[in-house]
């Protein structure tokens, strides 16, 4: 099951009814659709970004209580639940005047920044600190943040003797600020480093499609030589592409 942008803590006023109808509504198709599966269940949940709104504790303790019913609903465990970060997953009350001019320097001069910042302890506490409240919600699910600027998690599913999958989840809100536009953001060098490993099929997860990163074009062909499957969210219009390999 792939669920992204749920937003929990966004509802003010009388949408809170009507968001709330809508995560109901979800909990029953996610019910539905997995009795339509040969074993009528779900092996896993993949969460793409954007779980809260704010960044903000109360928001993932109420997001952990419906993933409950998620999984409950899709037949899987708790444990079987991954998520990476959106850029509603940062804090942007922990973004401070120091980290604000960071991630302006980022944006504007580019990977090598971003790789002299990750290169320090201090600059990296400051940029992770808007993930203060998303990483123990994500570490509780077996999706923790390397805080070296490195991936979102990595699981691997055994499918048969010598066949697996890996899910590895990426981190592209590293570089958000309290504003984001388009082909500003970056994934950095060092979440392009995926393994290749005989027998095993990658499948990536992130939040932002690929056009929001300074870097796609690298990403794109570092991803199209890599993975099976990349996964995303963030602009809330479903749809699949199939892409030949040769």
């Amino acid at each position: 099951i792939h669920l992204s942008d749920i937003h929990f803590g966004q509802e003010k006023g009388g949408t809170l009814i009507i968001h709330n109808d809508a995560k109901e509504r979800l909990v029953e198709d996610v019910a539905r659709a997995v009795r339509s599966l040969p074993e009528g269940i779900a092996s896993g949940i993949i969460i793409s970004g954007d779980i809260a709104y704010a960044g903000k504790h109360d928001e993932y303790a109420d997001a952990g209580q419906w993933l409950d019913r998620v999984a409950n609903a899709a037949g899987c465990a708790i444990t079987d639940i991954q998520v990476v970060p959106g850029n509603h997953d940062i804090d942007r009350d922990r973004i401070s005047g120091a980290t604000a001019w960071m991630l302006q320097e980022i944006a504007d001069k580019g990977e090598p920044e971003l790789d002299k910042f990750l290169g320090s302890q201090m600059d990296r506490e400051l940029l992770y600190a808007r993930f203060s409240a998303y990483q123990p919600f994500a570490e509780a699910y077996g999706s923790p943040l390397d805080n070296q600027g490195g991936f979102a998690g990595n699981r691997i599913v055994q499918l048969a003797p010598g066949r697996s999958l890996r899910f590895i989840g990426m981190n592209t809100a590293l570089t958000c600020a309290k504003k984001d536009q388009e082909g500003r953001l970056l994934l950095g060098a060092r979440q392009r480093v995926l393994p290749l490993t005989p027998g095993e099929e990658l499948v990536v997860i992130a939040h932002h499609p690929l056009k929001w990163l300074q870097d796609s074009e690298d990403a794109q062909k570092y991803l199209s030589n890599r993975a099976r499957v990349f996964i995303t969210g963030h602009e809330h219009s479903p749809s699949v592409k199939v892409c030949p390999i040769e």
